[in-house]
């Protein structure tokens, strides 16, 4: 009888222990990472470093005078020396006026959507005073006729510049002075090219082949 109920009991305890639900483990609560702050790219002008970068010479031996690059140039080429000049640029619907102070050189810079954009250095004999706007041309909103020295290749008013105001159409802004730099590689063939820098530090290289063009050798970055 005893053994009975013994029986009875065990069967009892093992239906209990199968109906009870598990604990469930509670994970431990994790710290809350803030995702890491990433400060915006800031322009770096070319001008830092430079000091640096004339102070190492152009490690190709097939380059004599060996100058520097005021730049990362990827193409096999020597250079000149650097020069360090005032310039002023404008630029227009298609294209660009830039002047240079050192041997008072103008280009205009005509973008008509090719790869090899013409450029052409003009002269002025600046026999007349420096135009002013003409207040007979009103641009449309958001333009700008230029003044002093690039008006008066683009209203037409120097010999032989009648071309640029249809070739360049309307300026975008105003000019804009700045310290730019220019430096030549010493090729003598189709590949003789010169180089220099906007106010936004961007690089157009003038190739000086049998037919001129230019290009962005390096986008504004500022």
């Amino acid at each position: 009888m005893k053994r009975n109920w013994l029986c009875v009991l065990i069967v009892l305890l093992l239906v209990g222990c199968q109906n009870e639900t598990p604990a469930t483990a509670t994970p431990p609560l994790l710290p809350t990472i803030a995702p890491p702050t990433i400060a915006p790219p800031t322009a770096t002008s070319l001008a830092e470093g430079l000091v640096a970068r004339l102070g190492t010479p152009h490690p190709s031996p097939d380059c004599p005078d060996r100058y520097p690059w005021f730049f990362d140039n990827p193409a096999q080429e020597c250079a000149t020396m650097i020069l360090n000049t005032w310039a002023v640029m404008q630029r227009f619907e298609h294209g660009l006026m830039v002047w240079f102070q050192e041997g008072g050189r103008t280009y205009v810079l005509h973008d008509d959507g090719s790869l090899f954009k013409p450029y052409q250095a003009v002269s002025d004999s600046g026999d007349t005073a420096v135009s002013s706007p003409d207040p007979t041309i009103i641009p449309p909103p958001g333009f700008y006729q230029p003044e002093l020295g690039f008006a008066r290749f683009w209203q037409g008013l120097a010999p032989g510049s009648a071309w640029i105001r249809p070739q360049l159409g309307w300026a975008l802004a105003p000019e804009e002075g700045y310290s730019a730099l220019w430096q030549c590689n010493t090729a003598a063939d189709d590949t003789a090219r010169c180089y220099f820098t906007g106010p936004d530090d961007e690089i157009i290289s003038l190739t000086r082949s049998g037919t001129p063009y230019w290009n962005y050798w390096q986008e504004a970055v500022r």
